[in-house]
């Protein structure tokens, strides 16, 4: 059973749903995504790590807020320690109040592919750096 939507309001230009689903299930945005040189996808890897990217968010949208602050070693969803990092200002590029909120990290697999760093505000994990080469802890 999935999600009724309901016709879309012609004034607000939105489609209205009606939840059938907990609705604090993890969402994902890339609204602050930042690809650099340093936090970006790997070249020759590319379709391999799209794949498991994916994969990854699919089965964490499909987990509640508090399960992915309590997960175990599968994901390791815990937060960034700036001060041992290579990134000791944080998400600098984000505003002051963005920088203030709690920066997470989870893994894409246990020993490869690397992490993905992020903030989570109520149910929504904001993407920031892919990093498939763990150059944040480098």
């Amino acid at each position: 059973m999935g999600i009724k939507k309901q016709p879309v309001d012609a004034a607000r230009g939105r489609i209205h749903k009606l939840h059938e689903l907990p609705d604090d299930l993890v969402t994902f945005s890339f609204r602050h995504l930042s690809l650099n040189e340093k936090f970006t996808f790997p070249g020759s890897e590319l379709a391999r790590y799209v794949s498991v990217f994916f994969e990854r968010l699919r089965s964490v949208s499909g987990m509640r807020v508090h399960e992915i602050k309590m997960s175990g070693p599968g994901l390791r969803c815990h937060p960034i320690n700036w001060a041992g990092t290579t990134e000791p200002d944080g998400f600098a590029h984000l505003s002051q109040q963005l920088r203030e909120c709690e920066p997470r990290q989870f893994s894409l697999t246990a020993n490869e592919h690397g992490r993905v760093h992020g903030i989570l505000i109520d149910n929504v994990f904001y993407i920031v750096w892919l990093d498939p080469n763990h150059a944040l802890y480098q």
